[in-house]
């Protein structure tokens, strides 16, 4: 019973960090564009990560099957204890770090060390989608944004107003996604119940509205202000991919492919000034989880 309720109090810490993290890849170009405030675009995520986890978030337990088949309840308390404490880290750092590169990085690190080479297949077609996904959200976003400049506007009014409806549709469908695949990774290390569950939704809100602004600020602010036409691309490109990754049951961050869309709207203009630095750091801590955890995952799970 009381490993039990120590599994359960994980996931509420995992769930709550990962949604004030991510609220950011979700609302935050639509906060950017001053469509929503912070605390609306809050709401608005926490809404869309929970139907994702309710309606599709049990379909990333094929994911976990992968690495653990069959874990004990200690193995599942530990792995989460030491996800956790790796993202606190990027938590306070204020970087829109992707829990799931941590947690499969993990896992990863884990079977490697009890000598399985089962998972090896699903670990390279991870570590490709992680590869591919910004890369395509990055080219998807320069294009359409180019596009769209390209093409004459006989009535701006009525655009700014399909643009500001279209957003609010897209910042709760990215934060759907993320539901579906980040916080449905989480549950599925323990288990999908209803008490999991029930943890879950309630940490979902705890975290977006009292855990999300810093990340967001991140995105709305220090990236560049955003255009309705960057918002609504960025958010489009994320979705798309973060959805298929979640149809093909493959962990992906919507922090990857979100901050890439932002990226490739902003290179798109060719007299916009762009600051580089807060996309290096995000880059550099896309490559330090993964690798990080399975280090430690490897050494950890040997001993």
């Amino acid at each position: 019973m009381i490993l039990e309720i120590i599994l359960i109090s994980f996931i509420f810490l995992a769930v709550a960090l990962v949604a004030g993290n991510n609220l950011s890849a979700c609302v935050g170009p639509a906060v950017g564009a001053r469509i929503l405030t912070k605390r609306t675009g809050a709401l608005l995520g926490a809404g869309g990560f929970t139907a994702g986890l309710l309606v599709q978030g049990a379909g990333m337990a094929n994911s976990v099957n992968e690495f653990i088949p069959s874990a004990s309840i200690e193995f599942q308390i530990e792995l989460l204890a030491v996800a956790i404490v790796i993202f606190i880290i990027a938590h306070v750092a204020r970087l829109p770090l992707s829990f799931s590169m941590s947690l499969v990085g993990l896992l990863a690190g884990y079977a490697l060390a009890i000598g399985s080479t089962a998972q090896i297949p699903f670990m390279a077609k991870t570590v490709a989608m992680w590869v591919i996904a910004p890369i395509v959200a990055m080219i998807i976003a320069y294009y359409l944004i180019r596009y769209i400049n390209s093409r004459p506007v006989k009535d701006i009014w009525r655009r700014i107003r399909f643009y500001k409806a279209l957003l609010l549709v897209l910042a709760f469908s990215t934060a759907y996604v993320s539901g579906a695949n980040t916080l449905g990774l989480i549950v599925a290390t323990a288990g999908f119940s209803g008490a999991t569950l029930a943890a879950a939704v309630s940490a979902i809100f705890v975290g977006s509205i009292f855990l999300g602004e810093g990340t967001i600020r991140r995105v709305s602010g220090e990236f560049y202000r955003m255009r309705y036409s960057n918002a609504t691309v960025a958010l489009a490109a994320s979705s798309i991919i973060v959805e298929a990754a979640a149809l093909l049951n493959i962990p992906l961050s919507n922090t990857q492919t979100t901050t890439a869309a932002v990226f490739g709207a902003g290179i798109s203009y060719k007299a916009k000034f762009l600051s580089l630095r807060p996309y290096l750091i995000i880059f550099l801590g896309w490559i330090m989880a993964p690798v990080l955890s399975f280090c430690i995952g490897y050494l950890l799970f040997q001993l």
